[in-house]
Formats: structure tokens, C-alpha cells, sequence
């Protein structure tokens, strides 16, 4: 067989060139595991990378002194081995130097180790800093440390003063909000503080929007309530117009029925004239709404209209402005109404209560207390609604007697 020494210079040329791959492999194994703590394959990388580099050196001094007697008698013995030996022994090498830098790549795609940790941390949207409690960092990723430098204008070496730097949980920066949150954290007997950033620019928008429809539909039931108060009224007016209307119908008819009447029958005369004062009241009652509200004796000819007998216990409070008093009055006259028609009453006493909270216009009547629960409607009802406008209550009190009270909050009252 032949030699090894008897190869052409380019065959040796090529030996000594893959002798050198291999060593250049071999420390390159040798890094990535010292990098990641492996000292076996430390000792493993080495002993690829020794007899590699002696192949290697027996081919360059060979080729330097080209068999002479320069040339050591260790090189000589090794080049006069059979080329196919050598071939054999860069074959194992190159074998071994391959799998050992495969497994090592291979380790660290599917291994946890602290790089790969900064490595996918550094690409998470948010984030992350670790410092003690003297402000030492001990890891903060790329977003956080870009994120120091745009709201401090300096890099991040210190958890403590960039913490202090932050004007307010919530902030704005470059066009996105960003939330901080800084916790304790204990590791190995040693309290840490960790740091986050979180991007919550998509959720502060839609809250945001929640806010700005929240207020919009606010505005809205505001305006449905003052609609519907409005369709109360138009139906109310509509009421009170077809009761006139009524009444005038009421009046031409007794007109008619005045002018055929036996002036000697005194019943029947005395049955008519009735009828023309009951007819006569009602339409004036309903002719002037303001007078009705502001003035005290239509609410008297209301009540002896009715015949109900209306007590006033103690002034009206000067402290309610017009709008209050016209509630006042428009409430009284309701309750007149109901208290005879309902309770069939004959006695209504009015009275004032005030404290520093509230000033309470209180409606008692002595006729048959309700059976069922009382529920406000048709005018009542309008003047709850009207009430409500006025940050005023209206509800009722059930007790030897049956009372109807409007209260006034004393923030409104003025």
C-alpha cells in the first residue's frame, strides 16, 4: 500500500487542509459548551481537537522540510503509515467533531438555558426588568430598555431610578400606552423587584369608546325621559282640552235644558242649577294652569268646589323658588283630587317640615286609606317625573292617616 509521505503535494495539501476544519470545528464545539456549562463535552471537544492538530502538524512539517534531516523522526514514522490510515482516522474525527457540534445546536433549540431565555424574552411585546433592591439590573429585555431610553432619554442601569422616573402608572409613549407594574419577588432568600411593561393601547382605546358611547347613551335616556315627559304633557293637554270640550257640550245641553224647564217645578230647577255650578267650577279650574300653581285661593275654590275642607299648617318656605312652588301647588291640587275621588275626604291639612338636609311639603288627608300597594299614575305619575327633574321626591306615607310628600334636597333648593 502506499505511503502516506509518497501522496502527491496536492493530496497532502488536501489532508492538511481538513486537518485544520476539524480543529477549527473542535474549538468551535469547545466554545458553545463552555458557553452553556458542559464540561464533558468540554473534555470530549478537546480530545477530537488534540489528535487533529498533530495530523495537522505532522502534515505542515512534513511539507515544510519535505523528508529531510530536519524533519523529526516522529513525523517520518507517521507519514510513512498507509494513506489509507490516515483517511481512516480524519474519517472518526470529522465523524465525531460533526455529531458533537450537532448535538450541541441541537440542544440549544429544544435545552432551557438563561440564553434562550433572553433570547425569547427579548422578542415578547412587552416589558421585563429585574433589579435588587439597591437598583442593580440583573435582566431587562430590549423592549424595556427601548422604552427607558424614549421616556428618561438615557439607557437603563438602574431599577430605582428608572421606576421613580415614571410619572404615573399609565403612560403614553410614542403613540402607544403602556401599564407598569412593579412586584416583590423572593429568589433564593433574596428579595428582587420585577418590573413589567405591558402595551394595553388597543384596550385603552375601546374603554375609551366605552366611555364616550356610555356618555352618548346617557345623553340619550336624558333626552327620552324629557320625550316621554313631553308625551305626558301633550296627552294631559289633550285631556283637558276634550274635558272642556265636554263640558261645553255639558253646558249647551243644560242651556237647552234651562230654557225647557218648568219654571214652577223647584226640584228640577234646583238639580239644574247644580249641574250649571259644577260645570262652571271645573271649566275655570282648568282654564289657567299658572293660576292654579301659584295661587293659593284657586287652591281653596278647588278644595270648597270639591267640598273638602283644605287646613294650612305653617307658611310655605320661602327658601323654593317659582319652579319649586309650581311643583308645590301643582302636587296640592293633585292630591285635593285624589283625595276626594279616591278617599272620599272631607278634610286635607298641608304642612311644612325642614331640616338641614331636606325641606318636606307634606299632603294629609282623612279619607279611606288604600288596600293595595300605591302605585303613581296618570297626573301623579307626571309629577314624579316632574319631581325627578328637580332632584326633588315624591312618595307617600301610610299611617293612621294617609299622606302624600314632596321633598326637596336643600343642595337644589334656590
Amino acid at each position: 500500500m502506499t505511503s502516506f509521505n509518497m501522496l502527491s503535494d496536492f493530496a497532502r495539501a488536501v489532508f492538511a487542509l481538513w486537518g485544520l476544519l476539524l480543529c477549527l470545528l473542535s474549538i468551535g464545539s469547545a466554545v458553545l459548551s463552555a458557553v452553556r456549562k458542559r464540561y464533558a463535552f468540554i473534555a470530549l471537544a478537546l480530545v477530537i481537537l488534540i489528535p487533529c492538530y498533530f495530523m495537522w502538524q505532522v502534515i505542515f512539517d512534513f511539507s515544510l522540510f519535505g523528508g529531510s534531516e530536519n524533519t523529526s523522526d516522529l513525523t517520518l514514522l507517521m507519514c510513512g503509515f498507509s494513506w489509507v490510515y490516515w483517511i481512516a482516522a480524519f474519517v472518526v474525527f470529522t465523524t465525531a467533531a460533526v455529531l458533537l457540534l450537532a448535538y450541541n445546536i441541537h440542544s440549544d433549540k429544544t435545552s432551557v438555558t438563561p440564553r434562550t431565555i433572553k433570547f425569547y424574552l427579548d422578542r415578547v411585546p412587552c416589558g421585563i426588568c429585574c433589579f435588587r433592591e439597591s437598583g442593580m439590573i440583573l435582566f431587562s429585555n430590549i423592549c424595556m430598555n427601548n422604552l427607558c431610553i424614549d421616556i428618561t432619554g438615557g439607557r437603563l442601569l438602574n431599577g430605582n431610578q428608572f421606576r421613580e422616573a415614571l410619572a404615573d402608572d399609565i403612560l403614553n409613549v410614542n403613540g402607544k400606552v403602556w401599564r407598569f407594574s412593579c412586584n416583590e419577588i423572593d429568589l433564593n432568600g433574596e428579595r428582587l423587584r420585577e418590573l413589567i411593561a405591558t402595551d394595553i393601547t388597543a384596550e385603552y382605546a375601546k374603554t375609551e369608546t366605552l366611555e364616550k358611547d356610555k356618555e352618548r347613551l346617557s345623553r340619550l335616556n336624558s333626552e327620552l325621559k324629557d320625550y316621554y315627559l313631553s308625551i305626558d304633557d301633550a296627552v294631559r293637554r289633550q285631556e283637558i282640552l276634550q274635558a272642556k270640550m265636554n263640558i261645553h257640550d255639558e253646558m249647551n245641553r243644560l242651556m237647552l235644558s234651562t230654557v225647557a224647564a218648568d219654571k214652577n217645578d223647584t226640584n228640577s230647577l234646583d238639580r239644574i242649577f247644580s249641574l250649571w255650578e259644577r260645570n262652571a267650577l271645573l271649566l275655570c279650574m282648568e282654564s289657567d294652569k299658572k293660576s292654579v300653581q301659584y295661587n293659593t285661593d284657586s287652591l281653596n275654590s278647588l278644595s270648597g268646589a270639591l267640598g273638602i275642607k283644605l287646613v294650612w299648617r305653617g307658611e310655605m318656605p320661602g327658601e323654593l323658588d317659582d319652579n319649586q312652588r309650581e311643583l308645590l301647588f301643582l302636587t296640592a291640587q293633585e292630591a285635593v283630587i285624589n283625595a276626594v275621588k279616591h278617599g272620599k275626604s272631607k278634610k286635607m291639612e298641608i304642612s311644612f317640615q325642614k331640616t338641614s338636609e331636606v325641606v318636606s311639603c307634606r299632603f294629609t288627608n282623612d279619607g279611606k286609606m288604600p288596600t293595595g300597594e300605591v302605585r303613581f299614575e296618570g297626573g301623579l305619575a307626571n309629577i314624579g317625573r316632574l319631581a325627578e327633574k328637580q332632584n326633588a321626591s315624591l312618595y307617600t306615607e301610610i299611617g293612621e292617616r294617609f299622606t302624600l310628600i314632596l321633598e326637596f334636597k336643600n343642595h337644589s333648593i334656590g
